[in-house]
């Protein structure tokens, strides 16, 4: 098979450069992530400016920018919102004489994202985080994760038996602790009764890392690297990885003028519906591979959708809003549940949205000729363990 298929050519924006400052810098966690998979799997990488360091003091990227392949070289090319960036035009990106795959990865926030842009209806793929299944997105759009990455395997790596974790559940949000509907319903109805078997640590640690290789880190991820903070994850029992806000079950256009009132209605005034959006998160994912009985809301009740879905009460904890007191019972009745949940979780995640198992699911997802040399269940968890 000519160089053609193992080519992937990925955009990367302007936006994306280091501050030593710690100010605010954008942070392609989904690009990242996919693009380690396809290195792993025998993929070659390439991209419009060179990107993000092996190592602090490496000259090697994981993006490699060649001014020899251009993404008429390649059989996919996959990007954030590359025309609010100026990257590229859509007549230059979806010309119709293309060879190529177009995929445009999203994990934006709030009712209106850049992926519903008139122009990305002209892409092949869009594979959109926080996908709902209950409300109605283009046609060209698909569910997605945030997912790990390697850098946060590495990070939560040699996990505690959970007999040696403290029995605590964090609820220490990195943005402000209740900005969201979800998180406000569940600190309101929720947290006060766990609080009686479980304690809870509500510390948020924003100081820069000391250590020059977590600074590196904390810097290059605008703050979302904490090496404390995932210390902390491996040594709990438990972490709250709630997150969305509820909006109406009408209309199913999550972009409508409605839908974004009744957002802000229900986030004022403490009310809830059976939608909700903008639920993924880096948390959860650090949550799962940590090894911490991971709590969020029921995925099936609430319509949030994954390419591969967890199972409720085995790999996380899923609360039903609208009936807290039955998923207190079944902790109370069954101490054992989150050890179970802690463990399956992790192998769940490791399984299913390492690099490597995202990358694959990609090929397949795209109908990559290569895609059928692999498949979703041969990825060697133990690698990460």
């Amino acid at each position: 098979m000519s160089n053609f298929y193992q080519r992937v050519y990925f955009y990367i924006g302007p936006d994306l450069d280091l501050s030593s400052s710690g100010g605010y810098m954008g942070y392609p966690h989904l690009l990242i992530a996919l693009a380690e998979g396809l290195k792993t799997l025998g993929l070659e990488v390439y991209t419009n400016r060179s990107y993000w360091r092996l190592a602090p003091d490496s000259e090697q990227y994981l993006f490699n920018h060649n001014p020899e392949i251009s993404p008429n070289d390649c059989s996919i090319v996959v990007f954030g919102d590359v025309f609010n960036d100026n990257l590229t035009t859509p007549e230059e990106l979806f010309n119709p004489n293309r060879k190529y795959t177009t995929v445009l990865l999203e994990d934006g926030d709030g009712c209106v994202t850049f992926s519903f842009k008139p122009e990305y209806r002209k892409a092949d793929f869009v594979f959109k985080a926080h996908f709902n299944s209950k409300l109605k997105f283009p046609s060209n759009v698909y569910p997605w994760a945030f997912g790990l990455s390697e850098r946060i395997i590495e990070a939560t790596s040699n996990t505690k038996n959970f007999q040696d974790k403290t029995n605590t559940l964090l609820v220490n949000y990195r943005h402000k602790q209740f900005a969201h509907s979800v998180r406000k319903t569940v600190d309101k109805e929720l947290l006060d009764k766990m609080e009686k078997f479980i304690s809870l640590d509500r510390f948020i640690d924003n100081t820069p890392p000391t250590n020059a290789y977590d600074y590196w880190q904390w810097n290059r991820t605008g703050g979302r690297h904490s090496s404390s903070y995932y210390q902390r994850l491996k040594d709990s029992a438990a972490c709250a990885a709630f997150g969305g806000f509820f909006v109406p079950a009408f209309p199913k256009n999550q972009a409508s003028i409605i839908t974004r009132v009744f957002k802000a209605v229900y986030s004022k005034f403490g009310l809830k519906s059976n939608r909700i959006i903008q639920w993924d998160s880096w948390r959860l994912w650090e949550s799962l591979a940590s090894g911490c009985a991971t709590f969020h809301v029921d995925f099936e009740k609430y319509g949030c959708q994954l390419p591969v879905m967890p199972e409720n009460w085995r790999h996380y904890i899923g609360i039903d809003l609208d009936n807290i007191d039955k998923s207190i019972s079944r902790i109370r009745d069954e101490p054992e549940i989150l050890e179970k949940v802690s463990i399956q979780g992790k192998l769940w995640a490791l399984e299913h949205y390492s690099p490597v198992a995202t990358a694959k699911r990609f090929l397949k997802s795209v109908d990559h000729p290569y895609a059928k040399n692999y498949t979703e269940h041969n990825v060697a968890v133990h690698q990460y363990e």
